[in-house]
């Protein structure tokens, strides 16, 4: 390890967190095309199609609540190959199941391994960041999570030919990025923080000159000085300083996936049974071309995460996701056609530009180092479950109220999420980890 070049290591290790993403972008978008030949193949009404696509979100809650522990508790490196192998293993078991129970149990172990694996990405660009670049690190794992998403959708839109059993090439292809992953991530240090903490500074020293072999002894010492503080457990979470940044931390990010995730997963299957795509590649096509306008709004807000600050632009991305649905709900309403595609377009805006980011971002950044992770674990494990009850209860209320309803109510909690977030605007951008944690420190509030 030691002969790695300059700088090699510290950038693998942000890599391999994008590719991390870049996985759970991929199995979730895939799904949803997987679902267009699916339903139809093994004639799933709503109530077994919410099912089956709340199986991997129910993994990834259980998933995030056991991983942030695991991560705290043993380290960041501890569960970077885990995670992977279970991943790859239940893309196996979907791509092979010979029945709905087993298709079940496969994207559980998915989402299982995603799960796991969010508060450890999220951790590791959080520690393995400077202050000034740790929003651009967050802007980057969610291109990557919009970039599987593309990947997976084109991917999708080349296999519908193949007909009915397209949908076991797809959820297996998700393998071969689990492979790439594995390797990338297979001598990646440990975070000097974490080792601090845990009392082991000889083995933080050491990771420090790998992930900054240009340091001078000098500038090791004085990190490594920084990282010490009194280490806290975790029934601190509960005093009344951390439980508010908890609420910043999980009910924004809740609010994200009720609505990012049930309108994902469902989107292209909308466009069909609107009338909106003429078969299941026109709306694969469209479903990419959305997906596109969120990765342009993260592109947009790369080199101003950290001059801008993460709370302005949750609170403007959540405004334009709920102004967007406003208008989606109108267009589906009025039958016009290009209210609904505008409205697509600025939800999907709104996403990239705001808690697309951001929500993850703040998951870990305001808590404590030998708590992070499990606070991240516990904010994704939220998230998830939200995301899983909107998976289940999407087809339910679209069947029973339509499909306008749909999209208010989530209009609602697209807005609950920019109040929130505007209620405890605390901003961590620009400041170190450190100074966060300190509860008799004032981290700036922010300016919107």
């Amino acid at each position: 390890m030691a002969d790695r070049p300059v700088g090699d290591l510290r950038q693998q290790a942000l890599r391999a967190a994008g590719l991390g993403m870049f996985l759970d972008g991929f199995d979730l978008s895939i799904m949803a095309i997987a679902l267009l030949p699916l339903h139809v193949a093994w004639h799933l009404g709503p109530a077994a199609i919410g099912n089956l696509m709340a199986s991997a979100l129910i993994g990834s809650l259980v998933g995030g609540m056991i991983g942030g522990l695991l991560v705290d508790r043993f380290g960041r490196r501890a569960l970077l190959l885990p995670n992977v192998a279970l991943y790859a293993l239940g893309a196996l078991v979907s791509a092979l199941s010979p029945n709905l129970t087993m298709l079940w149990i496969g994207r559980f172990i998915v989402g299982l391994g995603v799960g796991m694996d969010y508060p450890l990405v999220s951790t590791v660009v959080a520690e393995y960041s400077s202050e000034d670049r740790r929003g651009k690190g967050f802007a980057w794992i969610n291109i990557a999570w919009y970039g599987g998403a593309l990947v997976s959708t084109l991917l999708g839109l080349v296999l519908l030919p193949i007909g009915a059993s397209s949908w076991r090439f797809m959820l297996g292809a998700a393998i071969v990025p689990a492979l790439g992953l594995l390797w990338l991530r297979r001598r990646i240090p440990e975070s000097p923080r974490w080792l601090v903490r845990r009392g082991r500074r000889e083995a933080a020293h050491t990771a420090l000159r790998l992930l900054h072999p240009d340091w001078a002894l000098a500038e090791i010492t004085a990190a490594l000085d920084s990282f010490q503080h009194v280490v806290r457990r975790w029934p601190v979470l509960l005093k009344k300083f951390w439980l508010r940044r908890l609420g910043l931390s999980v009910i924004p990010w809740f609010c994200l996936d009720v609505v990012g995730l049930g309108i994902g997963l469902y989107f292209p299957i909308v466009l069909r049974m609107q009338g909106l795509a003429a078969n299941d590649i026109a709306a694969a096509g469209i479903n990419a071309i959305f997906l596109l306008i969120s990765t342009v709004g993260i592109i947009l807000i790369l080199s101003r995460l950290d001059r801008w600050g993460r709370i302005p632009l949750q609170i403007g991305g959540f405004a334009l996701m709920t102004f967007g649905l406003l208008l989606f709900a109108g267009g589906i309403t009025s039958h016009h056609a290009y209210s609904i595609y505008l409205g697509a377009a600025v939800y999907s805006l709104g996403t990239g530009i705001g808690p697309g980011v951001t929500a993850m971002a703040l998951s870990v950044e305001i808590f404590p180092t030998e708590l992070r992770a499990s606070a991240g674990g516990i904010a994704t494990a939220v998230s998830r479950l939200g995301a899983a009850l909107s998976a289940v209860a999407f087809p339910r209320i679209e069947a029973a109220w339509g499909l306008t309803t749909v999209l208010l109510l989530m209009g609602a909690v697209a807005f609950l999420g920019g109040w929130v977030t505007h209620i405890y605007p605390l901003e961590p951008a620009g400041l170190s980890l450190e100074a966060m944690e300190k509860e008799d420190a004032h981290p700036r509030r922010s300016q919107p």
